[in-house]
């Protein structure tokens, strides 16, 4: 079994994007951690990163329609 790895979740204003919040969590694979930003998107849009790397991102409620997922590397 692996370890979690951690993820950093950003909380931005969907017209301006100015970064309202930021959450540091753990999931144990990328789709895990991608299911629960697009729970959490509602009015905010937000972006999902792994070491450096967008994984996610999700715009909120009044802002440009977006769903982008990172494609996975080896």
């Amino acid at each position: 079994m692996s370890d979690a790895v951690s993820y950093r979740m950003f909380r931005m204003n969907a017209l301006t994007g100015d970064i309202r919040s930021l959450e540091d969590f753990e999931a144990w694979s990328d789709d895990e951690a991608i299911g629960r930003v697009l729970d959490e998107a509602g009015p905010y849009r937000i972006e999902l990163w792994r070491n450096g790397r967008k994984l996610a991102a999700i715009s909120g409620t009044g802002g440009p329609a977006e769903l982008t997922i990172a494609s996975t590397t080896i």
